[in-house]
């Protein structure tokens, strides 16, 4: 007796995702498997954006679908082309439904097998053909998807030297790339025209930057033009800016930064001393240690400089954040002063606007490239190579994962590397970039990519209106919740997280490519319980989309107006007071080319993405069952509450009483986007 399997195939809607070639499936069940059968209705089966079905005979009844087979072959004499399936789903005579997540390109005349969506992990795999096929697909992963050191002492990469290499589920999609080459260009020619990307003087006055970008303002960056210099927007920058993890409580003035009473007397006012501020916990330090011993690079000719400051901040009875003091160098003496706000107006200028283009070496290389950047593509290398499609933990980080080997590759070839665009723009060059990164990967910690711990530890859980932490912390709380109801399904006691072979070795693989086996950054090897998982893969998930938000997202509001976020300094850090002015300021910061370059690279890198898919937004239903389902709905829902929550605050700012009345918006749910991609 014949039996027929209704097959649903659902093509991508992408362009070029459809195919007018011949297809064919095989079903494999537990009791046998079908005849190889061609899909094949009246015109053309598999264009863009299609669903079709087709009957499947077999003689037999065959069981449980466990795989199917695709065979795809060219018709007559045309030339093979590609085909994007995303989903199939199978529906037995008894009418039970099998569903299969595809998501892959089948290109030239190739076969793909692909097994049924349920997810397990090892331990729940009985049948011996479902545990060599899920062995067989990590093993033909791994030959493709190999490591390579780009620069000692800092993560592993995909080795791969050009996007045109990488497989083209992991590109850009069509529209997406042809929109970010278009804006890079669109920019140039821009600036060419106006003659700004060719002149190397300085500027003529700061007030001509603003015709850089003139149609490209928003509130924030408005608002910077015109409060850059004021102490309270300077210390609000610690806390809402591009870099929101560097301060730190300060209960002891450092030996290397011997701030007096005498010094911040009259900025602390009559009624108080810095001890007795010292006590209550009111100051605060950043410290850019990383940057000593840094070398600066060269540009158009001239060579650049760097500083590695100090800075003292003092939260004001208003609760605003004031800076206090700062060094420009490590270590203290006549030739490094400490700078205050009573000093002239453009030495205390100079002054912040060194800690200024610290910040932005510390930002691009730390902050950015390297905590964000970098860790998501070595997340990224550790799931393909080792956790197959039906993994839980495949199907709930894959798509925080989307386009991240596509951007990373792009920016070694082109921003990041060798005489690259960051060498031409940048102070910090690429031999300052890689010695960054070097010591930022030294540094590295799970307490510092935790951020409940990692406030805890900087002594700045309770500064106010510091809205990164308070966005962050709802935030963090809703991914936490998903992210435990997704392990609790799979994971229900410790013992599963142990004996799960595949996850352990992903964890082997972050430990060993990403943080280089270092113990002192306290993240081990291995898990050895729920909850240690719950919190790692939060981790991952927060730093995909949130922390990259964060830290990306504002780069053209907060370096539009140049001397806010300048990329290079043109002469050493001053060794003593009483020698600035305006012109010698002008001559100070990057000049006009440099300035008019690095703006294109800030506004391209922040500028609103295209093909994109927000933090909840899970397009691709590698989940199957009912269960993760809900869990997904239950954390969109909480994502929209934050959004709304943050939105409303945000519209009352300016009577919250804070420093700056801006909004602040990087971590409202509803404009993050779920990986790295930009």
């Amino acid at each position: 007796m014949v039996v027929k399997y209704n097959v649903q195939v659902e093509t991508g809607s992408s362009i070029k995702a459809g195919t007018v070639d011949a297809i064919y499936i095989t079903l494999v069940g537990t009791e046998g498997e079908s005849p190889k059968t061609a899909m094949d209705n009246f015109g053309v089966d598999f264009f863009a954006g299609a669903v079709s079905d087709y009957k499947v005979p077999s003689k037999q009844d065959l069981g449980d679908i466990v795989l199917i087979r695709l065979n795809k072959e060219t018709r007559l004499l045309l030339t093979p082309t590609n085909w994007y399936c995303t989903f199939i789903t199978v529906t037995s005579p008894k009418g039970v439904a099998y569903r299969f997540p595809c998501y892959q390109w089948m290109e030239g005349r190739e076969a793909l097998e692909l097994r049924e969506g349920s997810a397990k992990t090892p331990t729940m795999d009985t049948l011996p053909l479902l545990k060599e096929f899920r062995r067989k697909e990590v093993q033909k992963r791994q030959s493709f998807y190999q490591w390579k050191v780009w620069n000692e002492g800092v993560p592993y990469c995909l080795n791969v030297s050009s996007p045109k290499e990488l497989e083209t589920e992991t590109q850009f999609s069509f529209v997406k790339g042809t929109l970010f080459i278009g804006r890079a260009a669109t920019k140039t020619i821009e600036h060419k025209l106006r003659g700004y990307s060719d002149s190397k003087k300085s500027w003529g006055s700061l007030d001509d930057i603003k015709h850089v970008f003139w149609f490209n303002k928003s509130e924030t960056s408005e608002y910077i033009t015109e409060h850059w210099k004021e102490d309270a927007f300077f210390g609000y920058q610690f806390l809402n800016g591009l870099n929101p993890n560097l301060i730190r409580k300060c209960t002891k003035i450092p030996p290397n930064f011997p701030v007096t009473q005498e010094m911040v007397a009259k900025s602390l006012g009559a009624d108080t001393t810095l001890e007795k501020e010292l006590e209550k916990g009111n100051i605060f330090i950043v410290d850019y240690k990383l940057l000593e011993d840094v070398p600066a690079g060269v540009i158009n000719g001239r060579q650049q400089y760097i500083a590695a400051p100090l800075c003292l901040l003092y939260l004001s009875p208003r609760n605003h954040l004031m800076p206090l003091a700062i060094q420009l160098s490590q270590t203290p003496g006549l030739q490094s002063p400490i700078f205050l706000p009573s000093d002239s107006e453009w030495d205390w200028i100079m002054a912040k606007t060194w800690v200024r283009n610290a910040d932005f070496s510390i930002h691009q290389a730390v902050a950015h490239l390297l905590r964000t950047h970098l860790l998501a593509e070595v997340f990224a290398m550790a799931i393909i190579r080792q956790l197959p499609m039906c993994h839980p933990l495949y199907k709930l980080l894959i798509p925080h994962m989307r386009y991240t080997f596509h951007i990373n590759t792009l920016a070694r070839e082109t921003l990041i590397s060798k005489g690259g665009i960051f060498e031409e723009q940048t102070a910090i060059g690429y031999e300052g970039m890689v010695k960054t990164l070097q010591k930022g990967t030294k540094a590295l910690t799970l307490t510092s990519l935790c951020l409940p711990e990692d406030l805890e530890a900087r002594g700045v859980s309770s500064l106010p209106h510091y809205y990164y932490k308070e966005d962050g912390l709802k935030l963090w709380a809703a991914i936490q919740s998903f992210v435990s109801g997704i392990i609790n399904l799979y994971y229900p006691n410790d013992q599963a997280v142990q004996e799960d072979s595949e996850l352990q070795m992903w964890m082997k693989e972050v430990f060993e490519k990403g943080f280089l086996a270092q113990k002192s950054s306290g993240i081990s090897s291995s898990f050895t319980s729920v909850q240690e998982l719950e919190k790692f893969i939060t981790i991952v998930i927060f730093t995909c989309s949130g922390q990259h938000s964060a830290v990306n997202t504002g780069q053209f509001d907060f370096g539009s107006w140049m001397p806010n976020f300048p990329s290079s300094m043109r002469k050493p850090p001053p060794t003593s007071k009483g020698t600035m002015n305006l012109q010698e300021y002008k001559d100070v910061v990057p000049d006009v080319s440099t300035t008019c370059k690095m703006l294109s690279t800030l506004w391209l890198l922040s500028a609103p993405p295209e093909d994109v898919v927000l933090l909840g937004n899970y397009p691709e239903q590698h989940f199957t069952e009912e269960a993760p389902r809900r869990l997904i709905a239950t954390f969109q829902e909480d994502l929209k509450k934050i959004s709304k929550e943050v939105v409303q605050r945000n519209k009352s700012m300016a009577n919250l009483g804070g420093p700056v009345p801006l909004g602040y918006k990087y971590l409202i749910p509803a404009i993050i986007e779920n990986s790295v991609s930009i």
